[in-house]
């Protein structure tokens, strides 16, 4: 991780795919796409809300996970969205003053993962659910 360097601002970051049965859907995107998962994963990520992919021996700026839905914000429904695309961006509180300029409109507040970076929902002009995710410095 200490080589990692962060991708240029308004990249697709890390994508959410949310689920009702954590179980059932890691096995049905290993099984389909035979993608790879975090073992063991971070305290931080408890596997009962995400299952994280592992994407450390691929080129790949883009990762993520299966998230447990309705997530602890309350915004991720297995029922809304579909796939949740975290777009890199420098500051949340800024992008959320863009999004809403946009049209947008944000629908939680910045929430921290561990002491390493934060992020916040928001909702497109079509109702397509997306985040804004930054690096804490």
């Amino acid at each position: 991780m200490s080589d990692w360097k962060p991708p240029p601002f308004g990249t697709p970051t890390w994508m959410g795919i949310p689920a009702k049965d954590m179980a059932r859907a890691s096995e049905f995107y290993k099984t389909v796409f035979n993608l790879p998962f975090m073992t063991p994963q971070p305290a931080y990520h408890p596997e009962n809300e995400v299952r994280l992919f592992d994407f450390s021996n691929e080129s790949l700026s883009l990762t993520g996970g299966i998230l447990q839905t309705p997530d602890k914000t309350g915004v991720i429904k297995g029922d809304k969205g579909g796939i949740c695309v975290y777009w890199f961006v420098e500051d949340v509180e800024e992008s959320a003053k863009i999004i809403e300029a946009a049209g947008g409109k944000m629908l939680s507040d910045k929430v921290m993962v561990a002491e390493f970076g934060a992020y916040r929902y928001f909702e497109d002009t079509e109702g397509t659910v997306g985040a804004v995710y930054m690096m804490v410095k």
